[in-house]
């Protein structure tokens, strides 16, 4: 099963997100213990679309899939902006980083995830959960 989202660049557009991938969940009847895990680094990825992404412009969007196959949720969130090295992202753990108000949404993804990749310059982000 595939659905696709296309968001404005909002933050008050999240809450469409909660409502679409509660569908999908009741849609493919997936086990609820996922649902908070999904959410969770859905409305990171996206947030960091809409604000680093789009700088929050409303006339550019966010696009968002999502593919279940055999007991995996594939998500994807690309947006209109020119994207960023991961390199230049710093470690949140760091003692030097722990303060800053940016980074942190990138490294929680890739806690709670069991598979994250970034393509396009990293304008377009796979997020792999395994749902066995």
């Amino acid at each position: 099963m595939e659905r696709e989202l296309i968001i404005a660049s909002e933050l008050k557009e999240l809450n469409n997100l909660r409502l679409f991938l509660n569908q999908i969940f009741t849609d493919t009847n997936l086990n609820r213990e996922y649902f908070n895990r999904v959410l969770l680094g859905l409305c990171e990825a996206v947030s960091n679309s809409i604000v680093h992404g789009n700088k929050s412009d409303c006339s550019k969007k966010v696009f968002i899939s999502f593919l279940y196959d055999e007991n995996k949720l594939v998500l994807t969130v690309r947006d209109e902006g020119s994207g960023f090295s991961l390199d230049d992202v710093g470690d949140p753990t760091q003692p030097e980083n722990r303060k800053k108000e940016n980074g942190r949404g990138l490294f929680l993804i890739q806690q709670i995830a069991d598979e994250v990749y970034f393509y396009n310059g990293g304008n377009k982000i796979q997020i792999l959960y395994s749902l066995v």
